[in-house]
């Protein structure tokens, strides 16, 4: 009998400040190590890994994407093709489902080879670019290929041309695969860090996806059966609104100290930010809203004086994506960071992030910590990324039906 819910495994490897899983492309079966991001729903690949010239399945259309993120963006056409999901008993293939391929990027995708999506339809808009195809008479009158090269000037420009035209919502991968019955709405992540565990900095990939720490399990269609992956009770995490997985958050607390009240979301924000904080597998930090980051910091001050002094030396080591000694950085010393959410229930739910969870050690090079806070990004919303540090050590279900819900247990351990 067919499983119930497909078990993919997953890797920091690739990209190795997120978690990666592969999906088969194509009539050839086309391999893409894709990141799996609730902060996004488009799926998205590089040419590298994907051929159209070899697709029989291809389906081209007259639709286009350019998408900016907090940092770099990247422009191509929409397309179709059959896509494949999971090994084995939890091989699964959609006949048809859209994706964008990258003709044009201002983006560092590392070792890994796109995205894939997993938030909600309403962020998942394209542009029918219909009338440019007929203006330039271009013949076939589609996307693919591609005919605005990397330059009706840069990315920046591109862009405006595609947001110019019509827009048409895409159907996100994970909901087609939900309408076509393959699953059902809702998935479940197991997460070990937040970034790539590293021992030797000439390491292969394959040595580093081998390591334990960095690897992971995705589940599609369930999350509460594969009792293996956790221990001890759920908390149970209400989630408001769905555009991405928005939460209410009221305070967050520096190990015993007073609670830090969190701002609500500024009513000119609602439209496009819908809550306060939203849970994203693919920020491989904890952003705090810029005035909960101040009163943290200066928390952090009161704890230990010296605090500030190292959360600064690491800023300026972090200008060149370089990390502090692990020698100088002594978890015992941290305290706990506590996040304060509406639950389910309507009473407050508590999820911890241990000092080795924002203080992470041997990360991105051996040897070497990061510290996972970041303040609010320049023209971001009042609202909280809670990123992976946060949902270290966890596993988490994405529960998207009825008013929905983030399920978070302990993960066993590796």
């Amino acid at each position: 009998m067919a499983p119930t819910s497909l078990r993919l495994n997953t890797s920091l490897a690739f990209a190795k400040g997120a978690y990666t899983v592969t999906l088969e492309f194509g009539s050839q079966r086309d391999k893409a190590n894709l990141l799996l991001d609730t902060g996004s729903s488009t799926v998205v690949v590089l040419p590298r890994a994907y051929d159209p010239a070899r697709d029989a399945s291809l389906q081209p259309t007259t639709w286009a994407q350019q998408i900016n993120y907090g940092q770099g963006g990247w422009a191509g056409p929409v397309m179709a093709t059959e896509l494949g999901l999971g090994e084995g008993i939890h091989a699964r293939r959609l006949a048809s489902a859209c994706f964008a391929f990258v003709q044009a990027q201002q983006q560092n995708f590392r070792d890994y080879d796109g995205l894939f999506g997993l938030a909600f339809g309403g962020l998942n808009h394209a542009h029918d670019m219909s009338a440019v195809l007929a203006q330039r008479a271009v013949e076939p009158s589609l996307t693919w290929p591609w005919p605005f090269g990397q330059a009706d000037g840069d990315l920046h420009a591109l862009g405006q041309l595609v947001r110019g035209q019509p827009p048409v919502s895409v159907t996100p991968l994970f909901t087609a695969a939900g309408e076509a019955h393959v699953v059902t709405d809702k998935f479940a992540m197991l997460i070990r860090r937040s970034l790539v565990h590293v021992l030797d900095d000439e390491a292969a990939l394959h040595t580093l996806a081998g390591d334990p720490l960095n690897q992971g399990v995705l589940i599609l269609g369930g999350g509460e059966e594969h009792q293996d992956l956790y221990e001890g009770p759920f908390r149970n995490v209400r989630l408001v609104h769905e555009l991405y997985y928005n939460a209410n958050l009221i305070s967050v607390q520096v190990g015993d100290q007073p609670r830090i009240p969190v701002p609500a979301l500024a009513a000119d924000e609602l439209d496009r930010a819908a809550s306060n904080a939203i849970f994203d597998t693919g920020s491989s930090f904890l952003v705090l809203e810029a005035s909960v980051y101040a009163a943290v910091l200066d928390a952090f001050g009161r704890h230990d004086a010296n605090f500030p002094g190292v959360i600064q030396r690491f800023e300026e080591a972090f200008r060149t994506e370089s990390g502090l000694p692990n020698r100088l950085v002594d978890h015992r010393d941290w305290p706990d960071l506590h996040f304060h959410l509406e639950g389910e229930d309507g009473q407050e739910v508590r999820l911890s992030c241990t000092p080795g969870d924002y203080w992470q050690a041997n990360a991105l090079h051996a040897g070497q910590s990061f510290f996972l806070l970041l303040e609010q990004l320049p023209g971001w919303p009042r609202q909280s990324i809670l990123g992976l540090p946060l949902l270290s050590g966890c596993y988490c279900i994405f529960d998207r039906r009825g008013t929905g819900v983030l399920r978070v247990a302990r993960a066993q351990e590796a």
